[in-house]
C-alpha cells in the first residue's frame, strides 16, 4: 500500500506511534521538511540546502536525487514510488510530496508494550 508525504500540510508530532507505518511516515515527514545543518546530534539529517536560489527545475532535480539518498540512508524501511513537488515560482519555494511503499516486513505491525 502506498502512503503520501505531504509537506506542504502541517503535521503534529506523536511520541508514542502506534504503528511502524506511522512512525516510518512521521520520520520522513520530518526528513523532508528538515535542512541539514538545523539538527544540533545530526548534522546531515534533512535535506540539502545546495539547490537554494536555484532555478525551480534545477531545484527539483537536485532535490529529488537528494531526497532518494536521505530516504535509503535515514528510513530504509520506505521505498520511493514518486516524487512530485509543489512550486511557487513568485516566492521560489519548493516543498515535495513523496509517494512511499513500506517494506512488506514491517508494515502494519504494531508495537507492543
Amino acid at each position: 500500500m502506498a502512503y503520501i508525504v505531504d509537506t506542504t500540510k502541517e503535521n503534529e508530532i506523536n511520541l508514542a506511534p502506534a504503528t511502524v507505518y506511522e512512525e516510518v511516515i512521521q520520520n520522513l515527514y520530518f526528513l523532508y521538511s528538515s535542512t541539514e545543518y538545523d539538527i544540533p546530534l545530526d548534522r546531515e539529517l534533512g535535506l540539502n540546502p545546495k539547490y537554494i536560489d536555484k532555478p525551480i527545475e534545477t531545484a527539483k532535480a537536485l532535490a529529488t536525487t537528494d531526497i532518494y539518498d536521505k530516504t535509503e540512508e535515514y528510513e530504509p524501511r520506505a521505498e520511493i514510488v514518486n516524487i512530485d513537488f509543489k512550486a511557487d515560482y513568485e516566492s521560489g519555494v519548493l516543498k515535495p510530496i513523496v509517494e512511499v511503499v513500506i517494506n512488506d516486513e514491517y508494515d502494519n505491525e504494531e508495537y507492543t508494550e
